[in-house]
């Protein structure tokens, strides 16, 4: 299962952008929930992780008893690179107000915005209702326009700060995620910040101290990084790089990357390289080195990895696997059905249990391919032996390698002594699991097919032949005879692997058993919940593209937010309720609820004398009929949207705020 994380911010626009970038950038191996305190939180919030978009929200929460998390973490947020070139652009001595909602978070973007380097101009921080000194040129605003007062004449919209680099790695170091993980985070990260600092370098002086920014942050990465552009002229060369070729930047920095004192070797397979990766020796050092191509950009990145470092990672991820045990955690009694195409299916996959021959399981993602591979070891005669899984689409070629066929001693600097087993041996006497057997390259698939023809494999280095006895079952959701067609998969390795068969039907095809997985998801989470029938007509009739596992997600949200002992139409996520156009808008209805509580508040408070402040209101909405307290922010929007209205005036001082004829007359009108 993924790690959990969920997202804290003060406003939706906020939790949708940041919503889309750690999707875009861990969305592979986290589940991601964000929630808004403008659209209320739920009852629970439970996960691994708990990100607060900002101190100040996190300050605004500390209150609340239902936080379940193992970590809290603060995000450091910064400004997207795109808009930079923006106000490099403003002149040089402009007075350039900042704008934002909130006080504390304008002086914390005008402290990012001269840690960038924007220093050629003078930032003012937005007050609400005062007037400045100064004449000023320009304002800057992260999605808060609207507060920009209208005599300003030129106003850049710099759109929602981002989360900085140093919380997406304290986040991936948290969940110990893989280390070709960490890679892929990383390459898109600095893909950006490459483009970035490609226009800097033609950028005038004003930018030097941007550029140097943007210099050390590729320094601090752990990596060599090298880029060059279209004419092969060396753009990015970081202080890895400079330790490992012995040559400072200066020196190479804007030549043609052939001119550079570099093995022949490397050269030719960063111009020319079809490989993804390939492993060099550089001055004594061993070291995997990966080349992309950036489309559009005429940009090529080589990125260089330490050999020790990846292998540390891996005896880490090895070691967690040890602690784990090498044992298959389901059987066939886990395989909830009704149907009786999975049922005759059932009943098949335990008679090729009992066989020996190798297992290939067919099917869309999300149905229980891995589930399958489980209760047939189980099952198998095999039983009693180790049972391996190994996701062949999570590795890089290089890496995969190693995990599966192991090195001999020496093979790389800083392996380890006596060298290291391979999967293909631990798993002797057992089963290996081949997930994703469809994304492997050519050249593996020729190992592979080796090792079925033969049963004997031969380790990284090596040149001892060893045998081994492993049952193996693969699994896909990749139309291989497609691939056979394209010749991306070879024929004679599938036929290899496919002497047994299983395809698993989708969700879609199977509907009887919605109902009995969706209680038995119930159960599993230690609930007692009646579904109303209505609900479960819906979950029936629905297309459920994601499988078994979009159901589970499903389930899993209307448990978390349910209120009741029956779950019910009003408990799906937005993105399934919304699809549903018969049913009314919960999220509109609450709002309506919350803007009459105020209002009625606020007229009490104008009747007794007392001060409509936005923490005398947010405490009194403990005592009203709406689903949730507000907190005294989510107040505030509404006391901003009845103002809008005209429905109230806000004032400051002991006269506070006071609703208006319009307000009294709503009050009698529909709430009398």
């Amino acid at each position: 299962m993924k790690p959990s994380i969920i997202l804290l911010t003060g406003g939706i626009k906020t939790k949708k952008t940041l919503h889309t970038q750690l999707n875009q950038l861990l969305g592979d191996y986290l589940s991601i929930k964000s929630y808004a305190v403008d659209d209320g939180l739920p009852t629970d919030l439970k996960a691994d992780i708990i990100l607060y978009s900002s101190e100040s929200l996190k300050e605004e929460l500390s209150h609340l008893k239902n936080i379940d998390a193992k970590v809290l973490i603060t995000g450091q947020r910064t400004v997207h690179h795109e808009y930079l070139d923006k106000l490099l652009n403003l002149p040089a001595g402009s007075n350039v107000l900042v704008v934002n909602d909130e006080y504390n978070v304008t002086m914390e973007l005008i402290q990012s915005l001269y840690q960038l380097g924007i220093n050629h101009v003078r930032f003012i921080p937005f007050k609400k209702n005062h007037s400045y000194q100064e004449n000023i040129d320009a304002a800057v605003s992260p999605g808060e326009i609207e507060l920009v007062p209208s005599y300003v004449p030129l106003i850049l919209d710099i759109g929602v700060r981002l989360f900085d680099m140093t919380t997406i790695l304290k986040i991936a170091d948290y969940c110990s995620l893989p280390e070709n993980a960490t890679l892929q985070i990383s390459e898109r990260y600095i893909r950006s910040i490459i483009l970035l600092q490609q226009k800097l370098m033609l950028a005038e002086k004003q930018t030097k101290e941007v550029y140097q920014h943007i210099q050390n942050v590729v320094n601090t990465v752990d990596d060599g990084i090298l880029a060059m552009n279209e004419r092969n002229e060396i753009t990015v060369f970081n202080e890895k790089l400079e330790a490992l070729f012995q040559v400072k930047s200066a020196e190479i920095m804007n030549f043609p990357i052939q001119t550079a004192s570099f093995e022949k070797e490397v050269v030719e397979f960063i111009m020319e390289g079809s490989e993804e990766s390939h492993l060099f020796t550089i001055h004594g050092v061993d070291v995997v080195v990966f080349r992309y191509s950036m489309t559009g950009e005429q940009t090529t990145v080589a990125v260089f990895k330490s050999v020790r470092q990846a292998f540390e990672i891996e005896k880490t991820a090895q070691r967690k696997l040890k602690e784990k045990g090498f044992y298959a955690k389901y059987s066939f009694d886990d395989i909830i059905c009704e149907n009786s195409k999975m049922k005759k299916l059932k009943q098949i996959a335990k008679k090729l249990a009992l066989s020996e021959h190798p297992i290939l399981i067919q099917g869309e993602s999300g149905i229980g391919k891995e589930l399958f591979a489980h209760a047939i070891h189980r099952h198998s005669m095999r039983k009693n032996g180790p049972f391996l899984p190994v996701n062949c689409s999570a590795l890089s070629e290089s890496l995969l390698e190693s995990e599966l066929f192991g090195y001999e001693e020496g093979t790389f600097t800083g392996a380890q002594r006596g060298g290291k087993k391979g999967l293909f041996e631990l798993a002797d006497n057992g089963t290996i699991f081949l997930d994703e057997i469809g994304d492997i390259s050519l050249s593996m698939q020729s190992r592979l097919l080796r090792v079925l023809q033969e049963k004997e494999i031969r380790r990284i280095g090596g040149t001892k032949i060893i045998p081994i006895n492993v049952r193996i079952i693969s699994a896909t959701n990749k139309r291989i005879e497609e691939q056979m067609k394209t010749q991306t998969f070879r024929n004679d390795l599938f036929h290899r692997l496919n002497v047994l068969n299983l395809s698993i039907p989708s969700l879609n095809q199977r509907k009887e058993d919605i109902p009995l997985l969706t209680h038995h998801f119930i159960t599993k989470n230690g609930k007692w919940l009646k579904v109303d029938p209505i609900l479960m007509e819906k979950l029936t009739a629905a297309e459920w593209n994601g499988n078994i596992r979009e159901l589970k997600n499903t389930v899993d949200y209307m448990i978390t937010v349910c209120e009741g002992a029956i779950l019910t139409i009003k408990d799906l996520p937005h993105s399934f309720s919304a699809a549903l156009e018969t049913e009314p808008s919960h999220q509109n209805m609450l709002e309506q609820t919350e803007h009459d509580t105020i209002l009625q508040i606020v007229k009490e408070c104008n009747n007794s004398g007392k001060a409509a402040s936005r923490d005398y209101i947010s405490e009194k909405t403990k005592e009203r009929s709406i689903p949730l307290p507000m907190s005294p922010q989510q107040v505030r929007r509404r006391l901003d949207d009845l103002e809008e209205k005209g429905m109230i005036i806000k004032r400051k001082g002991r006269g506070g705020t006071r609703i208006t004829e319009t307000g009294l007359n709503y009050l009698e009108r529909f709430l009398p």
